[in-house]
């Protein structure tokens, strides 16, 4: 029984000591640490409301206009966006009026906006205020109310025949300033 004993006693400490060897011959790597960055941008502006950042720019992606229709100079891909005012203050000013201004009118039709990238032809950009009356480029819309806190200025931005006799498919792109002025 003695012998037993002996044997067991040697072979656990032969365990323990090829543990403690074996931990310390393989050292355990420490877990690497994740890092990133937070970036903050902003500015502060002496205004009745500050500008929400989804609101500038303000993108409206069109999708797919057929040619077809534009038949008749219908108006097209009708999308109706807002420009969000966040942090407006009424004690400053009541109402705000918008002024859009875009980088070129269409040549046979200055109504419109024009196309001044991509290969598209024959058509152009139109926008309707939130009074939905056809904004005159350049001119102010009707006064919006403004509420405390969140104010929103709807629009309906839409594509146009400019009256060519023909509209060549294609890719475009067009901008359009716009200009907030309070009372």
């Amino acid at each position: 029984m003695k012998l037993k004993s002996i044997i067991a006693a040697a072979l656990a400490s032969s365990a323990i000591i090829s543990t403690a060897v074996f931990s310390a011959e393989a050292p355990v790597e420490p877990i690497a640490p994740t890092n990133g960055e937070i970036q903050f941008k902003g500015e502060l502006v002496n205004s009745a409301c500050g500008l929400a950042a989804n609101s500038s720019p303000v993108v409206i992606d069109f999708g797919q206009i057929t040619t077809a229709s534009l038949k008749d100079k219908k108006h097209v891909g009708n999308v109706q966006k807002k420009i969000e005012l966040q942090h407006c203050d009424t004690t400053v000013a009541k109402t705000a009026k918008v002024t859009y201004t875009p980088n070129s009118t269409d040549l046979k039709d200055v109504t419109l906006a024009s196309f001044t990238s991509g290969t598209a032809t024959g058509a152009g950009i139109g926008l309707k205020s939130s009074s939905n009356q056809p904004v005159i480029w350049g001119e102010a819309t009707s006064p919006v109310n403004l509420v405390d806190g969140t104010s929103n200025i709807s629009f309906v931005a839409y594509v146009k025949a400019n009256g060519d006799t023909a509209i060549t498919p294609g890719t475009f792109q067009s901008n359009i300033n716009f200009r907030i002025d309070y009372q």
